[in-house]
């Protein structure tokens, strides 16, 4: 991959990195902002427990890409950035410009998905 591409996809992990970061800040802060907050009724209590657990799965799918985008980073800098990493096959450009912390190519991905859906 050459310097032009390698820094575009720098900074495309970069400012999706600081995106997430002020993302999932804003959310754990919302998750904690109401500690004596008392629910008037059931229903509210449900409500309020709901939307409580969608923060969390938000937040929780948030690191991942996070931890994700961490490792495409440092992928950047040993050289092994767009490299599947079961096949070891380059990664398709369209793939990489859509989802620039992808580890695998297509066809892996497919396999994995048809795999977890079998077990």
């Amino acid at each position: 991959m050459d310097g032009n591409r390698q820094e575009f996809y720098r900074r495309q992990l970069n400012n999706k990195l600081q995106d997430l970061t002020t993302k999932i800040a804003d959310r754990l802060t919302e998750l904690v902002r109401d500690p004596e907050e008392k629910a008037i009724d059931l229903y509210d209590l449900c409500t309020q427990t709901y939307s409580k657990e969608q923060l969390y799965l938000s937040c929780h799918r948030d690191r991942e890409t996070v931890l994700s985008i961490q490792i495409a980073l440092e992928k950047l800098k040993n050289g092994e950035y767009g490299i599947c990493d079961e096949c070891e096959q380059v990664i398709n450009e369209k793939r990489l410009r859509a989802l620039p912390w992808v580890r695998l190519c297509l066809g892996c991905q497919r396999k994995r998905e048809v795999g977890s859906v079998a077990a």
